[in-house]
């Protein structure tokens, strides 16, 4: 997949043959992401033209009012890497800075949508906004299709028979909450974080369960303190896992909250490796306990939980 950075970047000879292309944060690639971008990777097909998906390096909130601006579900790598394993061309992923805010919204549809990617079928979900001031809306995009001759399709929500109309703030909330379960249903995927394993107090290998930590820097939204059933990826290898978040109350109460996990009949180094954490089931919250032995019998009890969830 070609990846541009820049609207400068952008060369109308690389799309001698038109594009269709998903306008959108994407941010989580959730089920309703994924309907817009399967959606523009079928038409493009169809049309003999490259698909294209235009989005944004960072929320744009992070721009225009940073005090409200979400944590991102995803890092800008796994975002990329999320829409590429759909098929698509092109991602166009630019910085929402201050120029970018400035451009009002037909000219960002005439001069860059149509100008620069020579766009014949635009896509975007019916709560999206472009243009300066957030001007464009379905509507126009659909006045300036008839205008100027090029599809434009406006996505409603996809809906979910259990947990309802599927967005990034409800998967936002539901990851904050523990609720591992629900976020899945909505992004079609488990949760996941990733990073590097680093070198941890070793108090795990103390206890019989030695621990993979990742470090200060994890890709993707954290889940809410706790214990977790699931997997952990490595070099292509899926392996069951215990997950612990927190801040080790019975040992390290004033510690900020780490990631590390318990990966079940595995043994060997893995310092200094990417590791990936999917998440099944939350288990349990932390708990500090009166004793070590008390510790010890409820990680083996996790330990059991965990096998039970993931045979499932």
């Amino acid at each position: 997949m070609q990846i541009i950075e820049s609207l400068e970047a952008i060369d109308p000879a690389d799309f001698p043959d038109g594009s269709c292309v998903a306008i959108g944060k994407f941010d989580g690639l959730h089920l309703g992401h994924r309907a817009i971008l399967e959606r523009i990777h079928t038409a493009a097909v169809a049309e003999g033209a490259r698909s294209v998906a235009f989005t944004f390096s960072n929320h744009p909130l992070s721009l225009l009012s940073p005090e409200h601006c979400p944590r991102p579900l995803m890092s800008r790598l796994q975002r990329l890497e999320a829409i590429e394993s759909i098929g698509l061309d092109v991602c166009v992923m630019v910085d929402f800075d201050a120029a970018f805010a400035a451009i009002p919204a037909r000219e960002f549809v005439t001069d860059v949508l149509v100008g620069r990617l020579n766009a014949r079928h635009i896509i975007m979900g019916g709560d999206f906004r472009f243009g300066h001031r957030g001007a464009g809306d379905g509507d126009l995009l659909r006045e300036l299709g008839t205008q100027i001759g090029f599809v434009a399709e406006v996505v409603d929500a996809v809906m979910d028979d259990e947990v309802g109309q599927v967005s990034s703030s409800r998967i936002r909330e539901a990851i904050g909450s523990g609720d591992v379960q629900t976020a899945r249903r909505m992004m079609g995927r488990p949760v996941s974080v990733r990073g590097e394993v680093v070198h941890g107090d070793a108090r795990g290998r103390e206890l019989g369960f030695p621990t993979a930590n990742l470090g200060r820097t994890v890709e993707g939204l954290v889940p809410a303190d706790g214990v977790y059933a699931g997997w952990a990826l490595i070099d292509g290898t899926r392996h069951e896992a215990a997950i612990s978040i927190g801040n080790n109350p019975t040992f390290t109460p004033d510690e900020i909250s780490r990631v590390e996990a318990f990966l079940l009949d595995f043994s060997g180094d893995l310092y200094g490796r990417s590791m990936e954490l999917q998440f099944a089931e939350r288990l349990r919250g932390t708990e500090r306990f009166g004793s070590l032995e008390a510790l010890v019998e409820q990680m083996r009890a996790d330990v059991a939980r965990t096998r039970q969830v993931l045979a499932r």
